[in-house]
C-alpha cells in the first residue's frame, strides 16, 4: 500500500474543493505532443456513462497510472508521474448521448506509435471502461510481449492494478514496441537476473 508520505504528498498537487471533477488544474501535466497520430477510434456512450466520463480521473495512490480529465468537446488521458499527454478523444454530444468523432495517440518519442493503432484503440477502450466507468474489463496485453517480460508487470506499469488479462489479438502481425526496451533493460551488464 502507499505510504502516508507518498499519499500526502500526490494530494497536495491537487487543488483543494475539486469535487472529484479533474481539471487540467488537478493535477502536473505537459501540454500535448505535437505529434500525434489518429487512432480512429469509435465508441458511443449514453449521457449517464457520459456524464462520468466527463469527470475523468484524479490519481489518489503511487498504483494511479492515469490522470484523465475533460476539457470540452476533448477527453485527455496524461500519465500520472510524468505528466506526458498520451490520448486524447474528441466527443459529439447528440440525443443519445456522446459519440466519438476524432481521437489520437502521442508520438512524442516515438515511444507508444511503435505499437499497432488498433492496440492503442483497444487500450484506450480499456481505460475508457475500467477507469472512467468503473466496469469490468480485460487489460490488453499484447500479443509481442516478450516472454521474459512478466505481463503483470507490463500490466501494473500500464494500468497500476490488476485487472484480468486477454492476449490482444495473436492474428495480428507483431510489431517491435516500447517493452522490449524494458526487456534489454532487465538483460543490460552489470545487473543480476536471479
Amino acid at each position: 500500500m502507499t505510504s502516508c508520505l507518498a499519499r500526502s504528498i500526490m494530494k497536495a498537487a491537487m487543488p483543494p474543493d475539486t469535487n472529484g471533477i479533474a481539471t487540467r488544474e488537478s493535477w502536473k501535466v505537459l501540454d500535448p505532443p505535437e505529434m500525434r497520430v489518429a487512432l480512429e477510434f469509435s465508441e458511443s456512450y449514453t449521457h449517464s456513462d457520459f456524464g462520468q466520463i466527463k469527470r475523468g480521473v484524479i490519481p489518489e495512490e503511487m498504483e494511479d497510472k492515469w490522470f484523465i480529465f475533460f476539457e470540452e468537446p476533448w477527453l485527455y488521458f496524461h500519465r500520472s508521474w510524468t505528466g506526458e499527454g498520451i490520448y486524447g478523444v474528441k466527443f459529439q454530444r447528440s440525443n443519445d448521448g456522446a459519440s466519438v468523432v476524432a481521437s489520437w495517440v502521442g508520438q512524442s518519442d516515438g515511444q507508444y506509435m511503435k505499437s499497432r493503432r488498433d492496440y492503442h484503440r483497444a487500450m484506450l477502450k480499456f481505460l475508457i471502461d475500467a477507469l472512467l466507468l468503473g466496469k469490468a474489463a480485460s487489460f490488453p496485453i499484447p500479443n509481442d510481449l516478450p516472454q521474459k517480460v512478466p505481463k503483470g508487470l507490463y500490466q501494473h506499469h500500464v494500468a497500476g492494478r490488476g485487472y484480468p488479462e486477454v492476449v490482444f489479438p495473436a492474428s495480428q502481425a507483431p510489431s517491435l514496441t516500447w517493452w522490449v526496451r524494458l526487456l534489454r533493460f532487465f538483460r543490460r551488464p552489470g545487473t543480476d537476473s536471479r
